[in-house]
């Protein structure tokens, strides 16, 4: 049987006609697909999100683990760092994610500022 509607969205009316078909003509639906999706886990700290340990190219070079924007640059030419300070803050997909130094040493040079654009893989910082 069908069935006709008068449907208004966003200001403008439509006509619909839709057809009704008995339960045994839908598809059967397994188990698994009534089961809720699962939760997502949410930091309740309020911290950034750790990005993967940046890969290094040359055992100095920095890159950058995902593509986004250069949110902030904490270090400096000449400052000595720590393993797992944090070098640089990149923005992908609404998250900031920290790029930590994979070991400590001293920042030999900064290949990026704020509001750069970066792809993966790109170089954002080499350590002596």
């Amino acid at each position: 049987m069908k069935r006709h509607f008068q449907v208004t969205v966003n200001g403008e009316t439509f006509q619909v006609e839709v057809e009704e078909r008995p339960e045994s003509a839908w598809p059967p639906v397994s188990p698994a697909m009534m089961a809720p999706p699962a939760a997502a886990v949410i930091p309740r700290s309020g911290r950034l999100a750790a990005a993967p340990t940046p890969p290094l190219r040359d055992n100095r070079t920095v890159t950058a683990p995902l593509p986004g924007t250069v949110v902030e640059v904490r270090v400096k030419p000449g400052q000595r760092v720590t393993a797992g300070q944090v070098l640089v803050i990149i923005e992908a997909m609404k998250m900031e994610n920290e790029i930590p130094a994979p070991a400590g040493g001293v920042v030999r040079e900064v290949l990026v500022e704020a509001g750069t654009t970066v792809s993966s893989g790109q170089p954002l910082v080499i350590l002596a």
